[in-house]
């Protein structure tokens, strides 16, 4: 906390430098000033930024933002094409290879060394158009899930992209709103702000107006907000004074420059890129020191390892990535989910555990009041009436509770609301203080739940007359009961006369009278019942977490077919430590009358006890457990925090839909491990074979050159496997990372294909008495033909004739063998110094090719029955 702190200051106290490379004078304006945005007086911030109380106009803002700039903390919105196109060609082994390539160019041999480096070029442009294509339809899919924010224009409120907020901007904010800059907090109700992300403080801030000196602390700073914070609970409206890179988060993250932790598809690359270089290394330095023992030209040699090492790296595997995930996510897109991370792509199709409030994903979600009661349970219109006031004239959170109350109640054209005190979620009450009509006295309205009602009430108001709450407690907690077993959800409604008040605070809530109930009916859906079997069946326990009462919770709960035999509360996840709540939440499907706090625990127990855990949310109080878990998933009606944390937002909040998107995550996991499979074994294979074949014939088997372009031409048709089809049993359960059973693959079936290799090598020298030209013309074209032959063998677990393959896959591998077929016979031919294939030779590859297709099947149904 002290170094945020003391960075926040130190790059408070920078901005002029940083100012001054923009021309936009919106941002240098607080540089000018010779006081920080906490320490200014509001009138002079006002005029420095041209703005107003009542914000800016259109054209202002758009001027504003042409000159500052988007509000991002990276305002590369994706790598520039240099950028990612000098990323195919990092790779330490590539760069090797370039450096002797032009060595070896530079003592003589500048064709080969050309060759070399246009097969390397080629390679590279083709990773560079995948992945630019698959990052500008990512950015498309992005677009219509953009977080907005509420800000003043032409005098009027409007939602405006936060990217587009500039400074001068005049904002206003509510629960579960993003601060959208570095703002000066011009209003507060109740304002509180989480601050853990740029402080580390656990708590929320309180925010008001004022000034505060200069040299104040970020963690005192309480009449300023920071982007990357959030409003936890509370109202106001804030001045925008900086954004994007000249925000003290942007400044802390520059500085410290911190990687979020890795996630389990990251962790799944990182093992695997771990046993690829092991794998290089070995081969290179082995094969590199036995060429030199036996006297062979030290460039060659140095070519031919290098060559070799790069042609059992999997060379596209960033853009065959890239292009499975992005794929996959415009796949999803169809079915009405929107990935925000493609990475989290492979931990949504291995989700193991979904925690899943039920209102609209088990409920219908569309929430109705169904009885606004006395308290001996009769319909009262005055209670009606009272809850139409608190839910109508409050301008904090909206929510659908009190659109319902208002939808069934409207609200008096008289009554007007003289102040409030915004809902929370220690509270967890909203109320406001209103005059229904004019002259007369002022009335605190609170609305609730129940327990949280009764704690600021004193009397009850009766049939006869107001009595003491004690009178009717017992017979309240018995009617709450029996509504809540029925699936009512149950707000307690509570009154104050206040007279000649036109200002409240918490401490008017007490001594207040208990005036009636209301309830809510949220119908439990139709296809519930089935999609949680259909979830649990294909691998994906649903477990129900609510704030709702646990009776609500159970009844819910049992409709759609979740074990109620325990059902946990907020006080059974305190009473157990950690380790013990690990063990405790297996055996439990529904958790209720929860905290953030407590849904947050719960995600972790699930996580330490191994699952892969999924956090369905859309609340304000649902954005620590969307953090917490493996794979955050909100909707796009949900409130800006919430979605701001997801990784995958759904369009329609449908438990229905996560099938289908898992269902679609577990086909873009198949599809990239079939590239790895596949390309790994093969190239293994190939490596193994002209490493061996290389120490027992008196020649290299094959050039570096048509090493390379063997690994570019049979890479070609890996690029279409994004759009193959799955095997259905590879959709029945959840898929993780396995190196174990990767290096496992490669080594068996790249053993197989080296025992062909061998056997070829071994006819084409001794049988057919090949010389270096025809060996490595024959051994070029077979290398191609078994790579492109298996893959329709190995893209299936099944029997490869029962699985169809896509038209893509099919049209890229024929035109890759036509090509690798003609090359022999190509003017191109004397460059890579390939000769014409005699017609006895080219039999023999076909041959070997048939008989290595139908070895690899056989082989293939051996490896996966084990």
């Amino acid at each position: 906390m002290t170094a945020a702190s003391d960075q926040s200051t130190s790059a408070s106290n920078s901005d002029s430098d940083s100012d001054s490379d923009s021309d936009g004078a919106a941002n240098a304006a607080e540089a000018e000033s010779a006081s920080p945005l906490w320490a200014s007086d509001e009138e002079s911030l006002h005029a420095s930024l041209g703005s107003t109380p009542a914000g800016l106009t259109s054209e202002a803002a758009a001027s504003i933002l042409d000159r500052v700039g988007p509000n991002r903390l990276n305002t590369r919105t994706e790598d520039s094409a240099w950028r990612l196109l000098g990323r195919q060609f990092i790779s330490p082994i590539e760069l090797i290879l370039i450096a002797a390539t032009v060595l070896s160019g530079a003592l003589g041999d500048w064709t080969d060394a050309a060759i070399i480096l246009v097969i390397l070029l080629l390679s590279g442009m083709l990773g560079f158009f995948q992945e630019r294509n698959a990052g500008r339809a990512m950015s498309a899919l992005l677009a219509t899930v953009e977080i907005s924010a509420v800000i003043k224009r032409d005098g009027k409120n409007t939602d405006v992209p936060v990217s587009e907020v500039v400074p001068g901007d005049v904002a206003v904010v509510s629960a579960g709103d993003l601060i959208p800059g570095d703002c000066r907090v011009l209003s507060s109700n109740a304002l509180t702000v989480d601050e853990s992300a740029l402080t580390g403080e656990t708590f929320p801030a309180e925010k008001l107006p004022g000034t505060v000196a200069a040299e104040t602390p970020i963690t005192g700073r309480s009449n300023a907000v920071f982007l990357g914070t959030h409003v936890s609970s509370g109202m106001g409206t804030l001045l925008v004074v900086r954004t994007g890179a000249h925000t003290e988060i942007a400044a802390i993250a520059d500085r410290l420059a911190t990687r979020p932790p890795q996630n389990g598809f990251e962790r799944g690359m990182t093992s695997f890129g771990v046993l690829l270089t092991r794998l290089m290394v070995v081969l290179v330095v082995v094969i590199f020191a036995i060429n030199l023992i036996l006297q062979r030209p030290i460039i060659d040699s140095a070519l031919f390892s290098l060559a070799l090492a790069v042609g059992l790296t999997p060379q596209l595997l960033p853009a065959i990535v890239s292009i499975s995930l992005s794929q996959g996510a415009k796949m999803m897109a169809r079915t009405r989910v929107i990935v925000r991370r493609l990475d989290a792509i492979e931990d949504f199709g291995s989700m193991t555990v979904l925690c899943s409030d039920k209102t609209g994903t088990m409920t219908a979600g569309e929430i109705e009041l169904d009885s606004a009661v006395a308290l001996d349970g009769t319909p009262s219109a005055r209670v009606a009436e009272l809850a139409s006031l608190n839910a109508g004239l409050q301008l904090g959170w909206k929510n659908p509770i009190d659109a319902a109350i208002i939808a069934a109640n409207s609200v008096s054209a008289s009554a007007v609301a003289l102040d409030e005190i915004p809902y929370d979620f220690h509270r967890k009450r909203l109320s406001v203080l209103v005059r229904r009509s004019p002259g007369e006295e002022a009335v605190l309205i609170s609305k609730g739940a129940l327990d949280p009602i009764l704690a600021v009430c004193s009397h009850a108001a009766g049939a006869e007359g107001t009595v003491p709450l004690a009178d009717v407690l017992e017979s309240v907690h018995q009617r709450f009961a029996e509504l809540s077993a029925q699936g009512f959800r149950v707000l307690g409604l509570a009154t104050r006369h206040l007279s000649g008040q036109e200002k409240v605070s918490t401490d008017d809530e007490t001594g207040m009278t208990l005036v009636g109930l209301l309830t809510f009916a949220d119908p439990v859906k139709a296809d519930a019942a089935s999609t949680l079997a259909d979830l649990n069946a294909s691998g994906v326990s649903v477990r129900m977490v609510t704030g709702d009462n646990r009776l609500v919770a159970a009844h819910v709960a049992q409709q759609v077919g979740l074990d109620v035999g325990t059902v946990f509360t907020g006080s059974d996840i305190d009473a157990r430590d950690d380790a013990a709540l690990a063990i405790a939440v297996q055996s439990v499907q529904v958790f209720s009358e929860l905290n953030p706090v407590q849904k947050e625990r719960i995600v972790h127990a699930f996580r330490t006890a191994g699952e892969v855990v999924g956090y369905l949310g859309d609340g304000i109080n649902d954005s620590p457990p969307l953090h917490a878990a493996d794979v955050g998933i909100s909707v796009d009606t949900a409130v800006p925090v919430a979605k701001q944390s997801a990784a995958i937002v759904l369009l329609d909040k449908d438990l229905r839909v996560i099938l289908d998107g898992v269902l679609q995550g577990r086909r873009t996991f198949a599809n990239t491990m079939k590239y790895i499979f596949m390309t790994t074994s093969a190239n293994f294979g190939n490596m193994l074979s002209m490493a061996i074949a290389a120490l027992v014939l008196p020649f290299l088997p094959l050039l570096a050159g048509q090493i390379l372009l063997i690994n570019l031409l049979t890479d070609l048709p890996a690029t279409f496997i994004a759009t193959d089809s799955v095997d259905k049993a590879q959709l029945r359960r959840p898929q993780r990372w396995n190196v174990k059973l990767i290096r496992d693959y490669m080594f068996v079936f790249g053993a197989l294909s080296s025992v062909f290799d061998l056997a070829t090598f071994a006819i084409l020298r001794w049988g057919f008495d090949a010389e270096a030209p025809e060996f490595r013309s024959a051994w070029f074209l077979a290398s191609i033909l078994t790579e492109v032959g298996v893959l329709f063998v190995l893209r299936t677990r099944g029997r490869f004739y029962r699985s169809k393959p896509s038209r893509w896959l099919v049209i890229s591998s024929i035109v890759v063998v036509i090509v690798a077929v003609a090359i022999p016979y190509s003017p191109a031919a004397s460059l890579l110094q390939l000769v014409p294939i005699p017609l006895e030779l080219l039999a023999l590859v076909l041959l070997v090719t048939l008989t290595y297709v139908i070895a690899t099947e056989l082989v293939k149904r051996i490896f996966w029955r084990r």
